[in-house]
């Protein structure tokens, strides 16, 4: 794809993503998001075959925002521990809490339980996701723990998402902390090296 094509479709998921932050998913056009590219409607329908097709594509750029904060914070760290401690706080950073980044979070959610195109992109980072995760616990496990990576995984993955949940709803950072804590204890004494979770 030619850059300036490239760029464009950028343009459009960037627009998308301003428009779900401010208005929700429910009152999101393609007219809209148009708008706020500065671009007229036939620019979508040239770039994206459908509006399930641009959602994807804003959904993979608002993952960009997680994986920048990972960076960011596993750029500081050298020991295993130090590593998950930073990719789970990586998670809750002011922008990844603002509630117009979460409600988008929630939308995509939402519109992935009916719109194939959405939920195979809403898989697929998930799933690196995942694995991330799943990278970071084999690096800390005793080699006698291995065999309880997945269900660490699973567990640790579940809690993540009750905690983005709960602050939606209660803003609570202490809560927040104590939930990553938490989850690195969990990690620690399932996996064999406990670990410092002050």
């Amino acid at each position: 794809m030619p850059p300036r094509a490239t760029s464009r479709r950028q343009d459009i998921a960037a627009a998308a993503l301003t428009v779900l932050q401010r208005d929700g998913y429910a009152a999101l056009t393609a007219r809209k998001i148009a708008a706020e590219a500065g671009l007229s409607p036939g620019h979508i329908s040239y770039h994206f075959a459908t509006m399930d097709e641009v959602l994807s594509e804003a959904y993979r750029l608002a993952s960009q925002t997680l994986r920048q904060s990972e960076a960011t914070l596993l750029a500081t760290t050298s020991t295993p521990a130090e590593r998950l401690h930073a990719f789970l706080a990586a998670g809750f950073t002011p922008d990844i809490l603002s509630p117009p980044h979460l409600r988008m979070r929630i939308d995509l959610w939402s519109a992935a339980l009916s719109h194939p195109a959405i939920a195979e992109t809403e898989r697929a980072l998930y799933d690196r996701y995942r694995a991330d995760l799943t990278q970071h616990l084999t690096a800390l496990a005793s080699p006698a723990s291995t065999e309880k990576i997945p269900a660490v995984t699973d567990l640790i993955m579940a809690t993540l998402d009750g905690l983005w949940l709960d602050w939606m709803r209660r803003h609570d950072q202490t809560a927040v902390q104590n939930g990553l804590a938490l989850c690195l204890k969990l990690a620690g004494s399932e996996l064999g090296k406990p670990l410092d979770t002050r």
